[in-house]
């Protein structure tokens, strides 16, 4: 190294507080050409050797190049590493501190030593590196917070505040940084400087919100309440946006005694986040206050109406919900949010009646406003009213004829009543008026599938999932279309593509619990891959467990199996969670499947019972009548 250039390093790290290491006055013996081409060999063995995962002979290979050629940081490095992966973190240790001993600036090696030590109990030696690690990168805030953190674990906090003068002085963070160390001060009972780092930060950056909540904090922590209570008020007003800081407020407020100074000086919009926070906080009566204060006030905004709505739902006061909305519409009575978020409040009480009232009421207001319509029709669809619910789409359409979810809604029932090419007529109207609706696509194929017309059902359910770059929705309507294809037709081209479908869908949403449940039991019911449709439907099983398809898919598979004891187990559970909610012929499967465990344990009157309540839910299953009948022949 030039001279000159030797005597600036020197300088630099003097003034940083470091001495220079020991590689720049080193005076190792020379290696001689030989040794180190010969320790190069050693060296590009051992990169095989890691390559592999064989870090043992690596090693092997690294100590005969360090033998040869003691000099190479880069060896003891490399050493340390593998030494690391054979779990020997002592000697890991021992070989990163020669490296370090040779070139002290190579910062990743400091730092793997530094957690080497942490993780052995050496947090004095630990910081002591973080140490020589800031003489050569002065500005790692992250370093500074580790550091004072180590100094806290060892029993020497005062030093904490030094380190974060010295951060400060070199390093010059930014206002967030600085906030999360003024943190670690409070921690470390730093509490002056750590006000004074806070102080500077709002009077610099107002809009840090973890200054006010740090700052805010540090007042609680000396007992100044009322202090803490004012700097929230004051931090909601310059950081408007801010999600945390009503949260923080409503958890700091504990009675209706502290409302006034906030009741009678802030703003609604202020009252009104503060009255959702304590809401979310449980601190209903506090919040009753707040909202009845904005009340007062006269709202000016449907929104603001609808938080006032919105707080005596979360308190279950639907009574004052309701008085609420009717104010809000005599104020603003040409507001459809309005008319719908009160139709779906009396559908949430199961008022149907009293909502499509509202929902009629809205569209005297306003006969073109397709969202009232729709929801109407909607409330009729819950009560099975399915032919009211297409003539409410019908006079929609006569008012909004450019309402493509209309159409697809309407062309929904008739697919219902297997007025299939009535049903299409509507998708293709909303096609016509948005080309772009996956829904119309997916539906499409849905109403295809009735009629069996398999090649023209895949290519419309392949459209939407072209469309559909949201969700996953598109990509299961389209596996359980060539599913059914495959079943219909015995062609397994059909079964490989919907496997490749739920494959795909499961690699973007692995949680779909549908979809795992749809890709297990198309395993299980197969009689293929019966391990994987066992993991599978034990995921689905674990994201829904009360779920008693999902429960039979799984009692399912491990019958496939032959591991019937755990069959009965699960198909028992979905037994026991059979209601109206299932449909008849869903019912009848699991009851059936029930039946085939219970033979395959032998309980042959039990199977017959199973097979019995089958038939009364669906008389025509000739399978089940051969199963029963073959439960009266006598055996061999």
């Amino acid at each position: 190294m030039h001279m000159l250039m030797l005597m600036w390093v020197c300088l630099v790290l003097t003034l940083a507080g470091c001495t220079p290491g020991p590689w720049l006055t080193r005076d190792d013996p020379p290696v001689s050409p030989e040794a180190r081409q010969q320790a190069l060999q050693y060296f590009i063995q051992a990169k095989t050797y890691e390559s592999q995962g064989n870090h043992l002979g690596a090693i092997v290979a690294l100590r005969n190049a360090a033998d040869l050629d003691p000099t190479s940081p880069t060896l003891y490095e490399r050493l340390a590493a593998n030494y690391l992966e054979t779990g020997d973190v002592r000697m890991s240790i021992l070989f990163a501190r020669r490296g370090l001993e040779l070139d002290p600036g190579r910062v990743p090696l400091r730092r793997q030593l530094v957690g080497m030590l942490e993780n052995s109990g050496d947090r004095a030696g630990a910081a002591m590196e973080l140490e020589e690690l800031l003489c050569y990168q002065p500005a790692d805030w992250r370093a500074y917070r580790r550091l004072a953190y180590l100094y806290i674990e060892i029993g020497q906090p005062d030093r904490v505040k030094a380190v974060f003068d010295r951060l400060v002085r070199y390093g010059n963070p930014s206002p967030q940084i600085r906030a999360d160390l003024a943190g670690v001060l409070v921690q470390t009972g730093h509490f002056d400087r750590a006000e004074e780092y806070y102080r500077d930060i709002i009077d610099e950056f107002p809009s840090v919100e973890d200054a006010w909540l740090g700052l805010a904090e540090l007042k609680l922590r000396r007992g100044q309440r009322n202090e803490a209570l004012g700097l929230y008020q004051r931090a909601l007003a310059k950081v408007p946006d801010s999600i945390v800081l009503p949260h923080y407020l409503a958890r700091l407020i504990t009675s209706r005694h502290d409302l006034p100074m906030f009741i009678y000086q802030e703003a609604p919009e202020f009252l009104y986040r503060l009255g959702v926070a304590l809401a979310d906080a449980g601190k209903y009566e506090e919040a009753t206050v707040v909202f009845e204060s904005i009340v007062t006030m006269r709202p000016e905004s449907v929104e603001k109406w609808l938080d006032l709505a919105r707080h005596y739902m979360y308190v279950e006061d639907y009574e004052q919900a309701e008085a609420v909305l009717g104010r809000a519409l005599a104020a603003m009575p040409d507001s459809t949010t309005l008319y719908l978020f009160w139709g779906t409040l009396l559908e949430h009480e199961e008022r149907f009646d009293d909502a499509i009232a509202v929902y009629q009421r809205g569209i005297k207001q306003d006969t073109d406003q397709a969202e009232l319509y729709l929801y109407w029709a909607l409330a009729l669809e819950q009560q099975d009213e399915w032919m009211s619910a297409m003539e409410v789409y019908e006079q929609a359409l006569e008012h909004v004829p450019g309402a493509a979810r209309l159409h697809v809604r309407k062309g929904r029932i008739l697919a219902r009543y297997e007025r299939v090419a009535e049903a299409i007529q509507q998708y293709e109207a909303a096609l016509a008026l948005d080309p772009r609706r996956a829904d119309a696509h997916m539906h499409w194929g849905l109403a295809l599938q009735q009629e069996e017309r398999w090649e023209e059902a895949i290519a419309r359910h392949e459209r939407a999932v072209e469309l559909d770059h949201t969700t996953t929705h598109a990509l299961f309507y389209l596996g359980a279309c060539l599913e059914r294809a495959a079943s219909s037709t015995g062609e397994s081209k059909y079964f490989e593509r919907a496997t490749e479908v739920f494959r795909r869908l499961l690699s973007l949403d692995p949680d779909d619990a549908y979809a795992l449940n749809y890709l297990g039991y198309m395993f299980a019911d197969a009689g293929i891959h019966l391990d994987e449709a066992v993991e599978l439907l034990q995921r689905a099983v674990a994201l829904e467990p009360d779920n008693g398809a999902f429960l039979d898919s799984l009692g399912w598979a491990y019958y496939r199996l032959g591991e019937y004891g755990q069959a009965a187990a699960y198909l028992q559970q979905a037994l026991d969670r059979l209601d109206n909610r299932y449909s008849p012929e869903e019912q009848a499967v699991i009851i059936d499947h029930a039946g085939d465990v219970a033979r395959a344990l032998g309980h042959y009157d039990e199977a017959r019972e199973h097979w019995e309540a089958v038939l009364e839910l669906t008389p025509d299953d000739s399978s089940v009548r051969r199963k029963l009948e073959e439960l009266e022949q006598p055996a061999p």
